[in-house]
């Protein structure tokens, strides 16, 4: 025979894919992504051409005709299909007897923009593999674009996965599927969820694009705390995912023994290893849950994991064979709620980014269920409910997501609880005009969100207390809304207004020219938008730091090209330093920016820096008191006594005299709460930073400070306390993680010492001091710090983490901007931060911000929404 490979028998779901070319299962599925900066299709058709050479499962073509059994037919060459079309398809269609079951299709916008569609036959691939495929095409389009090397390893023939499942015992697998499913309750959503069948629509499953999608986002700090709850005690996100949903149904009065549908995704332990294998790996198949009445979560967790760790040939059962053993009709789902998560792949979305390429979606010729429930990692974990409007009720299922997402954050915080400690789910909100006039009903198939899906997404938000939503009188658009709110904060100025400072440390470079460039031209942006300080600190005899020996010479330059903001120092160390000379330099640079200095002073603690004045390491904390109270009397126009050249003891005093008759003094408490106490005592501000201690301890600091102050009879609330935290602050989520992870992560590295905390908080068993665990480490440390100490994100993102602040009972953030990130982005951020800036000091603003975000992030192809508030 011509151009074959190999031949061998097809799998069970293969062979009724391949019998029943209409199911629903069985239609052609395809990924897509857009292109914003040209589209190399030659190298396009290469890595396609590479592709398919490497992988056994696209050149695989299936023949059942005139056959006794189906097989499939493994050919030794298949040539890529590339197309080009004026629009996009509206469907495909893959003949299984012509391989390759992969075609590409380009779709330009314009010469430099536009979509390729990857096309794919479900025979071959499941999403999972057409995930791989689709990375490791990514990556041979870059090697033959720019003529380099691919970099992948070997592949594994998909002849291994099938020997695999024919050697297994068939009857032992549909033995064991059956004593899994004996008794199992239908499959069913609560009642309370559904409408009425859609008018006039056919029977059989909705076509994926019809569907109605609602999402909901985890905030930065939940999805850090799931994230480190799932690598403390080694859980898969989909073991965490399906327990939340079985919680949900049992709370929604479903009874304590579930039934979904899920896709498996472990490989056989004897497939694990060997190369990369793709093709139809991961069935559709049954998940019981039985929601225990007693016992930790954690332990039911613990179970569920090594219930479903490793796979079984009972999981690639047909669908026929589901359906006979379930007991469910023909023209039924075989289940109503589908749950997934997606394998985390960051790698992907930044190799795609990198090649100028964006919005990777997958689908599905048709919904498989009334609902499918997908979970995928990123900045902020994400729940996306695709449904069907015509059979589920819109307001529900906006309050199921939201429920959902309380539940994963609720799993991995109430963990060693009991199940009836986790929140139930809240009823049904907004005014009984709207939903009995907008209802789900009003939500057709292929029509916006109406009325009462806004408003319901709209009632749970916490920014809100109450709301209706009605018909724009003079619409706007097509389904236009207006959406009257009353603030859950309605006194105008209720939220503390923190100040935004930026905060420079960055390192030394010698292959760089313009050093100071980025530090001159972010303090003139800053100037201009109002920004309260720029700190400069001290650092001697190192690369990291080395750019600010001198705060004080640094300072002076700015204040010939800045007018408005303040100029402070971030720190000085005071035990090398004469106070006289501090005073001195510190007056002349308040005379030249008309009175804008501030001074944050420290101990040090590099022995290095003691160079300087190697008689004072030993005693350095008493010296840094003892010099401060001299610099502040000397500011004071005080005399201070010492000693002259000819030894002589004389009273000085410093001039020029300064502008501001005292001195702003800041004290820089790197944690020590004894210092925060020192500082509330002598009636100082404090620096402190979110480098080495989270929110939580900071709030017991600040306390302990207002609560020193008290004592010492200063007035508690005068105090300023000032937080630094890394800040990098774009408009696209990705864009800002692609930007900060490389130069964050290595200057986490740096300080993996500073992160020792966290990792015993964790009772991760490491020797931080072993090499091999630096890389994972300084990973972890990344994904920790950026969502839980760190202003990262986009203007309405990063909010959250300015509220966590400002209710710590912080009054500025000093913004650390030069970590690392290319100078040009980081001024470019600065647009974006000055944009955060400002949502935080105008309540109106923020709430309409937040509010339109959020209503994008939830219900997207949503009608235009107008906002009315009191």
């Amino acid at each position: 025979m011509k151009n074959v490979q190999d031949v061998y028998k097809l799998s069970p779901a293969q062979r009724e894919f391949l019998a029943r070319p209409s199911a629903p299962e069985a239609r052609p599925a395809h990924v897509r992504w857009s292109f914003r900066q040209g589209l190399d299709e030659a190298a396009l058709e290469s890595a396609l051409r590479q592709l398919i050479a490497r992988h056994d499962a696209l050149r695989t073509a299936f023949f059942a005709q005139g056959m006794s059994e189906p097989v499939q037919v493994v050919r030794e060459k298949a040539e890529p299909r590339l197309e080009q079309r004026a629009e996009h398809p509206e469907a495909f269609s893959l003949n299984p007897s012509n391989a390759p079951l992969l075609r590409a299709t380009v779709v330009r916008d314009s010469p430099e923009s536009g979509t390729v569609v990857l096309a794919y036959h479900p025979l071959v691939l499941d999403e999972a593999s057409a995930r791989v495929c689709l990375r490791e095409l990514f990556l041979l389009y870059r090697a033959a674009r720019d003529g380099s090397e691919a970099g992948l390893g070997k592949s594994r023939p998909h002849r291994d996965f099938m020997a695999w499942l024919e050697q297994q015992d068939a009857r032992e697998a549909e033995r064991r599927m059956r004593e899994l499913l004996r008794g199992a309750p239908r499959s069913r959503l609560p009642a309370g969820w559904r409408v009425g069948p859609r008018e006039g629509a056919p029977a059989g499953p909705l076509p994926e694009g019809e569907g109605a999608l609602q999402r909901f986002f985890l905030s930065p700090a939940a999805t850090a705390r799931v994230q480190a709850f799932l690598r403390q005690h080694t859980l898969e996100l989909a073991t965490l995912l399906q327990a939340a949903w079985a919680v949900l149904l049992h709370q929604e009065g479903q009874g304590e023994d579930l039934l979904f549908g899920t896709f498996t995704t472990p490989l056989p332990a004897a497939l694990s290893g060997g190369g990369t294998l793709v093709s139809r790996l991961s069935p559709l198949v049954p998940r019981r849950l039985q929601v225990p009445s007693r016992g930790t979560l954690l332990r039911w967790l613990r179970g569920l994991q090594a219930e479903h760790a490793e796979a079984r040939a009972s999981d690639h059962a047909a669908p026929s064979q589901l359906r006979s053993w379930l007991e469910v009709p023909e023209d039924t789902p075989l289940f109503e709620s589908i749950v997934t998560a997606e394998l985390e792949d960051e790698a992907l979305g930044l190799l795609a980014r990198s090649l100028g390429f964006h919005a990777i979606t997958h689908a599905t010729a048709v919904l498989p269920a009334p609902l499918v429930v997908r979970a995928a990692q990123g900045p902020r974990l994400v729940l996306r409910f695709l449904y069907d409007p015509g059979q589920l009720d819109s307001t529900a299922v906006a309050r199921a997501a939201e429920h959902l997402g309380a539940l994963l954050e609720e799993l991995a915080l109430r963990a060693e609880q009991e199940p009836s400690a986790l929140t139930p789910p809240a009823r049904a909100t907004g005014s009984p005009e709207a939903r009995a006039s907008t209802g789900a009903r009003t939500v057709t198939v292929g029509a916006h969100f109406g009325a009462a899906e806004v408003e319901a997404v709209l009632a749970r938000h916490p920014a809100v207390a109450q709301v209706s939503v009605r018909p724009a009188p003079e619409a706007p658009g097509p389904g236009a809304l207006v959406a009257r709110v009353v603030p859950e904060r309605p006194a105008a100025g209720a939220r503390k207004k923190p100040g935004f400072g930026l905060f420079f440390f960055a390192n030394e470079d010698a292959s760089t020219r313009d050093r100071y460039r980025l530090y001159l031209e972010a303090a003139k942006l800053a100037d201009r938008n109002g920004f309260t300080a720029i700190w400069t600190p001290e650092r001697h005899f190192d690369e990291h730091g080395g750019l600010y020996p001198n705060p004080s010479v640094l300072s002076a330059a700015l204040s010939t090209v800045t007018e408005r903001i303040g100029l402070r120092s971030g720190s000085v160390v005071l035990p090398l330093h004469s106070p006289f000379r501090v005073a001195e330099e510190w007056s002349i640079i308040d005379n030249l920016s008309g009175g804008r200095v501030g001074l944050s002073v420290t101990s040090g603690w590099m022995p290095n820096d003691f160079a300087l004045a190697p008689d004072n390491f030993e005693h350095k904390r008493e010296v840094l008191f003892h010099s401060l109270e001299q610099v502040r009397e000397l500011w004071r126009g005080g005399a201070v006594s010492t000693r002259d050249g000819a030894g002589n003891e004389v009273r000085l005093r410093t001039f020029p005299r300064p502008v501001q008759p005292e001195l702003p003094v800041w004290l820089t408490c790197p944690g020590n709460p004894e210092l925060f106490e020192k500082a509330g005592a002598l009636g100082v501000n404090v620096l402190t930073s979110l480098a080495s201690q989270p929110v939580e301890e900071v709030r017991e600091k600040i306390a302990l400070y207002r609560a020193a102050r008290a004592r010492a009879g200063h007035d508690p609330a005068a105090g300023t306390v000032t937080v630094m935290l890394h800040t990098f602050v774009g408009r696209d989520p990705d864009e800002v993680l692609d930007r900060v992870r490389g130069p964050l992560t290595q200057y986490l590295r740096t300080h993996l010492r500073l992160q020792q905390a966290r990792v015993h908080s964790l009772n991760l068993q490491v020797d931080i001091d072993d090499p091999k665990w630096l890389d994972s480490l300084a990973t972890f440390a990344f994904e920790q710090h950026y969502r839980m100490s760190a202003l990262i994100g986009t203007p309405t993102s990063c909010l959250s983490m300015v509220d966590r602040l400002v209710e710590a009972g912080a009054d500025e953030l000093a913004c650390f901007i030069d970590f690392g990130v290319d100078g040009d982005r980081v001024l470019e951020g600065l647009t974006a931060l000055s944009e955060l800036k400002q949502l935080a000091e105008d309540d109106s603003l923020r709430l309409h911000r937040v509010l339109s975000e959020h209503l994008d992030e939830r219900l997207p192809g949503r009608p235009p929404v107008a906002f009315e508030l009191p």
